[in-house]
């Protein structure tokens, strides 16, 4: 069987559809600004990244997909902070860099993607040997609304819903739906979006379809899982401005060791 594409090999795709969390790369920059040097895990096309670079910090990007990085690094030399950013191409739940960093952030659920329990381990214990001795952890993850999820759901676990539509040069457009599959008892979807590009008379060109999957996390889960990373945690913002944890609302997780 030939394995499906994801969402990561298709970073232009990915820039028109993923556009973060209102206020978050302001919240980054502002952190990596007083931080000075910064480690970004999962670091994508550069969405966040390259904001914290503009700041003033010295940035290290590190992000599996190398579609993805190759994007990044091309948005980092058309910006021209190629003096303030470092590229790796690693794995976050096993990533060796001889040095340590007084931030480090996991910004828009991409911790998400580690769906095993020794993977989750493992990031945040490589984070932990990877921070500074006063340094922090700042983890984005959404927290689940389970009102929405049981809405959403019919009896057999999936869900479809309208992800957007973006206008290309060309008076066209590129829509995108996405049919969720859940697994309730491991606490994961997996999403399958199907983007569409129709010319500016409406005829369809062509139809790709992109997978991933998440994993979702409670409250006090995380706060266990830190615990036994040797993680201390300093605080707990339901937003981007510091606004208090609610439930279906975002979890914005600052640890340190």
């Amino acid at each position: 069987m030939t394995p499906r594409d994801t969402l990561y090999d298709s970073p232009d795709l990915y820039d028109m559809f993923s556009t973060g969390v209102a206020g978050d790369t302001e919240y980054f920059a502002r952190l990596a600004a007083k931080a000075g040097r910064v480690l970004e895990l999962a670091c994508g096309t550069g969405r966040t990244l390259i904001p914290m670079a503009r700041a003033g910090a010295r940035v290290t990007g590190v992000d599996l997909a190398p579609d993805m990085l190759k994007a990044c690094h091309d948005k980092v030399e058309t910006a021209g902070l190629q003096r303030k950013v470092t590229l790796f191409k690693g794995d976050m739940r096993r990533f060796a860099l001889k040095q340590a960093f007084p931030l480090i952030v996991i910004p828009y659920r991409a911790f998400q993607h580690l769906l095993d329990v020794r993977d989750q381990r493992a990031c945040l214990e490589h984070c932990r040997e990877h921070l500074t001795r006063q340094g922090r952890l700042v983890v984005n993850l959404f927290d689940p609304n389970l009102h929405l999820m049981a809405a959403n759901l019919n009896s057999h676990g999936n869900a479809s819903r309208r992800v957007g539509e973006v206008n290309t040069p060309e008076g066209g457009r590129i829509t995108a739906t996405a049919h969720r599959t859940a697994c309730a008892e491991e606490q994961y979807f997996v999403d399958d979006w199907v983007f569409e590009k129709f010319d500016k008379q409406g005829q369809s060109q062509w139809r790709k379809s992109r997978v991933f999957s998440m994993r979702y996390f409670f409250r006090y889960e995380m706060e266990h899982l830190f615990e036994l990373c040797g993680l201390r945690i300093e605080k707990l913002e339901g937003g981007f401005k510091g606004q208090p944890y609610r439930h279906g609302g975002e979890q914005i997780w600052t640890v340190r060791r």
